[in-house]
């Protein structure tokens, strides 16, 4: 799950903030 989002948002040229705001809805889920 996480390394398709890796591979898609390196794709996009935007992978730093992709994967910020994928830990942070993984973080989100989490504390709920």
């Amino acid at each position: 799950f996480i390394e398709k989002f890796e591979k898609e948002a390196a794709e996009l040229g935007k992978g730093s903030f992709k994967y910020a705001w994928v830990l942070d809805k993984l973080k989100a889920e989490r504390e709920r």
